[in-house]
């Protein structure tokens, strides 16, 4: 038994003298620095080309911001949740996603890159935040450690990089971390009220995920910080009453479209794609929607990798055991009750579990994940220590090589259809084609619905031409259209039978895909 002990003894001074040796604590803060710079340039592609997505949701949210902002009509609420086709009806997210639009709206002069530029700010926030967080729950080497690993996470890069929603809910979801930390340590009846008041407020960006959040922080108040005074009851429901007062107004003043909406998506709610045998959907779609989320909050690892990021779990159970610090174990055991319950309150749901529904287990897995790191740099392990390092430290490198490829390749993208300027190009096209002379235009788009190229066409067209086409089959008459890419065709039906008088003119299909067909219709 001793020479077994000497063996062990051994080989764990074996490592401590590589590790030191090495130093292997320099390169991966080297390593760090890099990948963190590589997650934030990533993130600035479309800043950089002024080339980004603008489809369906872009373009109804900017022609909602132009009602606020130039039409002076306020709204209590946002988006259909769903964009009403997720089985609900007279459900909506807060407004505060188009008020914040608002800003850079009216810095911009209405160009849609305002939105842009507020997106990449957002973004490197929340890596700024994820930072403080990571200090205040260790100190300042576990902050970086947490900013690089939500510089380098594949969902946080996305949600930077397109206006949409719920791309602003990391920011905010982590200054509801931040206060549900600040109570947890202080026990300061206001840091309880901001931990509410902001976890309701993700309803403005992702009510799936403010649902979850609120829930979640009223068990742990009573189950883990065991709060017995009604006053904190009256604090933590008071926040969220604020936040959801203005939906409450348009619900009284519109007859409860949500609460019908709810009633009839429980009891009368009609089998389609997406709607399947309730636990059938549960224990395999949902689990599966959860487990891939889990894995895709990391740099894509293979196989190997995989089964070590979810050693994260009973790694955790492990470490909070162990964990001295009262206030940091228990809020770890905060994030360690949210997965669950967003898996109950979720598990309602008929229809799929998308991966913007779960944000905030995204940043919980980050946490998770440092805090596990961290408790191991804490043992006197040499050999776990090493094999960890040298484990992130591939991880990252790949991740860095990653980033600059994808880098690389999107900044030279055209996006055809789907970027502005596919779409600018377009409408440029038509309006120097007519020279001048005053003309109708009409667009086909898979989406039915022509938001991004209304809105386009009245920004831009009118501030550059100052003429907006009329939408009438009269006279001259150009149509857009916007291929399927799943039916390229179907935009003939759309000839066939809608448009079906007019002289054609000419046919032309542009580089970025558009097909521009001009008509003279006779009076």
């Amino acid at each position: 038994m001793s020479k077994k002990i000497a063996q062990n003894y051994g080989i764990n001074m074996a490592f401590k003298i590589i590790y030191k040796t090495i130093n292997f604590e320099h390169i991966l803060y080297i390593i760090l620095f890099f990948a963190l710079a590589s997650g934030i340039i990533l993130r600035s592609v479309e800043v950089v080309n002024r080339n980004y997505l603008f489809g369906f949701d872009q373009g109804r949210d900017y022609l909602a911001v132009k009602n606020i902002v130039l039409d002076h009509k306020l709204t209590l609420i946002g988006s259909e949740i769903g964009a009403g086709v997720a089985g609900f009806s007279g459900i909506f997210h807060g407004p505060f996603f188009y008020y914040l639009l608002g800003f850079p709206f009216l810095f911009f002069n209405g160009d849609p890159y305002g939105g842009m530029v507020l997106m990449y700010i957002l973004g490197i926030g929340t890596i700024i935040l994820g930072y403080i967080i990571g200090e205040k729950l260790f100190d300042t080497k576990v902050g970086l450690f947490t900013a690089c690993i939500l510089a380098v996470s594949p969902p946080f890069i996305s949600y930077t990089r397109f206006i949409w929603n719920s791309n602003p809910a990391p920011l905010f979801i982590l200054c509801s971390f931040y206060f549900v930390f600040m109570f947890t340590k202080k026990r300061k009846i206001m840091y309880l009220f901001w931990a509410s008041f902001l976890s309701t407020f993700i309803y403005n960006f992702q009510l799936a995920i403010a649902m979850p959040l609120a829930i979640s922080l009223f068990i742990y108040c009573l189950f883990v910080l065991r709060l017995r005074q009604i006053k904190q009851y009256v604090v933590l429901f008071l926040g969220m009453i604020i936040v959801f007062s203005p939906m409450l107004f348009f619900e009284i003043r519109h007859g409860f479209q949500a609460i019908n909406g709810v009633l009839i998506y429980m009891f009368d709610h009609p089998e389609t794609a997406t709607t399947q045998t309730f636990w059938v959907l549960l224990l395999r779609d949902h689990l599966l929607a959860f487990f891939n989320n889990f894995l895709s909050t990391f740099p894509r690892q293979n196989i190997i990798f995989s089964v070590v990021v979810i050693a994260i779990f009973p790694a955790t159970f492990y470490f909070v055991k162990k964990e001295k610090d009262k206030q940091r174990k228990q809020f770890i055991l905060y994030f360690l009750f949210l997965i669950p319950v967003t898996f109950v309150v979720l598990g309602f749901l008929r229809n799929f579990v998308y991966n913007y529904y779960l944000i905030h287990l995204n940043l919980a897995y980050i946490f998770l994940a440092v805090f596990v790191i961290a408790s191991i740099f804490n043992t006197r392990h040499e050999i776990v220590k090493s094999f960890v390092t040298i484990y992130i430290s591939v991880l990252l490198i790949t991740s860095i090589f990653s980033n600059i490829k994808t880098f690389y390749y999107d900044i030279a993208d055209y996006g055809g259809t789907h970027k502005i300027r596919g779409k600018i190009d377009a409408i440029e096209h038509i309006y120097k084609d007519a020279n001048g002379e005053k003309f109708g235009l009409l667009v086909f788009s898979p989406p039915i619905y022509t938001y991004p190229y209304n809105y386009l066409v009245d920004w831009y067209g009118k501030k550059k031409y100052g003429y907006i086409p009329h939408r009438e089959k009269q006279g001259l008459v150009y149509l857009l259209i916007e291929k399927d890419t799943s039916k390229p065709w179907s935009y003939k039906g759309w000839l066939e039978t809608v448009i079906k008088e007019g002289d054609i003119l000419s046919t032309e299909q542009l580089t970025s895909g558009f097909v521009v067909q001009k008509r003279l219709f006779k009076e």
